[in-house]
């Protein structure tokens, strides 16, 4: 769509008036949502809609290949697979932090060479306290991957769904976060990489419609400064877990937009739709804070 990451107030005065045409208003136009007329075909609309579709930057075939589609399910799909397994990431990180300042030395605690830990076990008689941290360390491992590919995915299919500057940058990011997990040689070079996947995200996300993603991108970006800054205290966990629960309230409002679960459509719809949304973020996070702390 031409001019899809355009607000209204900045739209030419004849994409405004091809925008009401299709009924569409400021306030559905900013949030991102769709009018009626974008759940019918090309051949079903009228002649005033097509030619308004047209000034959009709208034909026959990108028009029966938009909205409520494949591709972009699959996109939001993967989209909220990323957003738990981020979410999912910042709790085990935040259980790890907590457990291991409680367990080792203080000195021990950024230490990430395993022979150091092996020596230290070995000479504390603490086989159990390494047993805990590799299996820590695969399970951190398995959500990162995880993460990472369900990330890049989401990318492609936006580019397939159509090629901007913002949705290739997704695509870049992702493809950071997998050089960061598969590539890197040392645990500096995988912070930096990170780093990387997270500053070019802030990109995509400046252009997307949500504040919300955009600030959580914004924090991300702080963590990863202060990450590379060398700073590891248990405020960098929770501010993850800030980050990761924004992710995952709009992957769930876009979840709830896309396959239309009836929330959106209501004349008053926005706030039931965050209810539900909300209601299942408290389980999900109550799921992993009690998981935590049954560890």
């Amino acid at each position: 769509m031409k001019y899809e990451d355009v607000y209204w107030n900045e739209l030419p005065m004849e994409a405004t008036a091809a925008a009401t045409t299709l009924g569409y208003t400021k306030e559905i136009w900013d949030s991102g949502e769709e009018v009626p007329c974008c759940d019918e075909y090309w051949d079903e609309l009228n002649k005033d809609q097509q030619d308004a579709a047209t000034v959009l930057g709208y034909n026959e075939t990108s028009w029966n290949n938009h909205g409520y589609r494949s591709y972009l399910r699959f996109s939001v799909l993967c989209f909220l697979m990323t957003s738990v397994f981020f979410l999912r990431l910042s709790f085990l990180n935040l259980e790890w932090d907590k457990y291991v300042r409680d367990h080792v030395p203080e000195i021990l605690v950024d230490v990430e060479d395993d022979a150091i830990w092996s020596q230290w076990a070995a000479e504390h008689d603490a086989a159990d306290m390494l047993a805990v941290r590799n299996t820590y360390n695969k399970q951190y491992e398995r959500f990162e991957e995880l993460a990472a590919c369900s990330f890049l995915f989401m990318g492609l299919s936006e580019v397939y769904r159509e090629r901007t500057f913002s949705n290739l940058m997704l695509v870049v990011s992702g493809l950071a976060g997998m050089a960061s997990i598969f590539y890197s040689t040392t645990e500096h070079h995988a912070v930096v990489l990170s780093s990387i996947r997270e500053y070019l995200c802030l990109i995509p996300s400046y252009y997307s419609n949500s504040k919300l993603f955009f600030a959580a991108c914004i924090l991300e970006c702080i963590l990863s400064f202060l990450s590379l800054a060398g700073h590891t205290a248990l405020y960098m966990a929770y501010g993850d877990i800030i980050a990761a629960s924004m992710w995952l309230y709009c992957a769930l409002e876009e979840v709830a937009y896309v396959f239309d679960f009836g929330l959106s459509s209501q004349k008053n719809g926005n706030s039931s739709e965050q209810g539900v949304i909300v209601e299942i973020m408290y389980s999900l996070i109550n799921a992993s804070a009690a998981k935590m702390k049954r560890a």
